[in-house]
This record gives structure tokens, sequence and C-alpha cells, in this order.
């Protein structure tokens, strides 16, 4: 899926853009921009592969916005819109390495025929880890994917500079990448409405795994609700008793389902059982109490439902291959 920003200064111009792109599945709007300047500016907040840019506007020219987003995003491709045929606007862009240019009025013609022919191969992301990422949420061993989250984590903080913005363009592009990989038909979820990212999570690792975590976690319900619609009412029972002590025995009775479908269904989907499941997202729990509160270990147990601090201890061992004394060594 590839994100589009259109940036002109005539709003029928822009609707026809819209009207027309919108009706290519692989190509989503995530913006418009009536200058330059805004189209910078939302550059700058989200990830964006494509944009449709008018040479000539208020301010700052569609050639001088391009310059400014290739130095932060060298992959984006720009389109160039004009009604004027200009050898020095034309030498500027062959400079930027633009490689498109659209005279206006521009057909639906134009505009199909090239993004029939806009392919992966013409973009590379900013972000190597997305592809990771959508390859871990589409694995079907969802401790598999919790474990390569470490992977992806340390990459990223180790690739980047100290720089906030970047951290935050880099996790909003892996996460709104996973989400739209749902490919859902009549809407869009902006990932920060479903998963607010305050900058102030950017500079603590465990705190990015966590925040990973949760939207593998929805990405794997909803595929799974997909296609067994009956899990919903399962998910649904899981989250109202996350924090007690539950049975498979009292899900399936609070979610309607027989034991034996549930496994099955839930494995097949998840690669694991419900019960290890429940750990996994209880384990995430105790790291969050851990991360910002100042609860002891006992004082955690007691409400998660563990049986004790000692159990508790030995799950989160067994999951995150560290003990509980060892990961608060790390958060210090």
């Amino acid at each position: 899926m590839y994100n589009v920003l259109i940036v002109d200064d005539d709003t029928l111009m822009r609707n026809a853009l819209r009207a027309m792109i919108s009706r290519f599945k692989n190509f989503q709007i995530i913006g418009e921009a009536a200058n330059g300047a805004e189209a910078i500016a939302i550059c700058r907040l989200y990830p964006v592969h494509l944009i449709f840019m008018d040479i000539i506007m208020p301010g700052m020219t569609g050639i001088e916005a391009g310059k400014k987003i290739k130095e932060d995003s060298p992959q984006t491709e720009i389109c160039i819109l004009s009604a004027y045929s200009d050898f020095h606007f034309a030498k500027e862009a062959m400079e930027l390495h633009i490689k498109k240019y659209f005279s206006k009025p521009v057909s639906f013609l134009d505009i199909s025929t090239y993004l029939e022919n806009f392919s992966p191969s013409t973009y590379k992301s900013v972000c190597p880890q997305l592809s990771q990422a959508l390859e871990l949420a589409n694995s079907q061993s969802f401790s598999e994917t919790y474990a390569g989250l470490s992977s992806i984590i340390n990459e990223i903080f180790s690739s980047q500079n100290a720089s906030i913005e970047s951290l935050k363009k880099t996790f909003i592009e892996i996460g709104q990448g996973l989400l739209d990989s749902l490919e859902y038909a009549n809407q869009r979820n902006e990932i920060t409405d479903l998963f607010p990212l305050p900058d102030t999570w950017l500079v603590n690792g465990e705190i990015m795994k966590i925040w990973l975590f949760k939207i593998m976690d929805y990405i794997y319900q909803q595929k799974s609700i997909r296609r067994y619609s009956i899990l919903e009412g399962v998910f649904f029972f899981i989250e109202q008793h996350i924090k007690e002590k539950i049975s498979l025995g009292q899900i399936t009775e609070g979610s309607m389902i027989s034991q034996g479908y549930l496994s099955r269904i839930f494995r097949d989907q998840f690669g694991i059982s419900t019960m290890e499941y429940i750990r996994l997202r209880k384990i995430q729990m105790v790291k969050i109490n851990f991360i910002f509160t100042t609860h002891n270990t006992s004082d955690v147990a007691f409400m998660l439902g563990f049986n004790e601090s000692s159990y508790l201890q030995k799950v989160f061992q067994k999951i995150e291959g560290i003990s509980i004394q060892e990961f608060k060594k790390r958060l210090k």
C-alpha cells in the first residue's frame, strides 16, 4: 500500500486528483496540502511514498518544496503538475530526479497509466524494518512474531541518530504499514489514533517493543476474526478478564464456544494455545507496570492473577529469557 500526498493550491484540482487516485486499491491518500510549506510539514510527520505536486503555488514553488522533502526522504517519488512549459523548471526537476511531469489539465488516462506501472521496485522504503515487521505479522506464529520484535527494535535504535523526529517517523511508518496490511475496503485508520505514540516513549526501547507488540496483537486478532467471526467474542472476554486468573473453561463458557473448537481455530491462527497467548499478554502488562509504576513483583503478581510472585518469575523468565531482576536493571 502506497501513501500519496496531493499538493496544489487549486481545490478543484485536488478534488479531481483524489477522485482519480482513489480508484486504485494499492494507493491511499494520506493528506492534501495547498502549498509547499504544508507539504513539507506533512512529509515530516508521516511516511509518504508518492507526491503529486503543483509547480506554481503561493510561497515556494513545487521544485523548492520538493528539494526540502527529498533532503528528509530521498526515496519519496514526486510527480510535478503544471499548466506551464518552462525549461528552467524542467531543468531543476531533472536535477531533483523527478521522473514524471504532468501537464494540466491532467487526464485519468495519464494518471492510471502511471499508477498501473508504479511498482515496489520504484520505491524503497525509508524504513527497511517495515518489511521485517510485515513478514512477522504474516508468519501465523505469534510466539515467533513476538521474539522477532526485539531484533526490529534493536536495529532501529542502532541505525537512527538521536533525533526523536526521525525515530517517530520510522515507527509511524512501521505501524501504519502494518495497519494498512489489513486492507480495509471502506476505511483507513491512522496508527496514532489507535495506538498513540508520545515522544517520551521513543527514548525507551522496552516501551517501543510493547507498543509494537500491541499493534501486532491487533493485526493477529483482526485477521483471525475475519477467518472465524466467533473469535471476536473470545477476544472480548479475554480483554474483560485479562487481569484475573482465568481458565480455558471460563473463556469457552463466557464466549459460547466449545473448548475443542476454540483450541483448534486459535492454534490455526496464532500457532500457540489460547492460554499461552494469555500468558504472553499478561507478561506485557507486567512489563508496563514495571516501567510506569513503582509496584513490586508481589503486587504485580497479585494484580494480574498470578498465584504467587514465584510463579510470575518463572513465566517471565520463560517468555523473556531473562529474570525480572535483570529486566528492571535494564530499565535503570
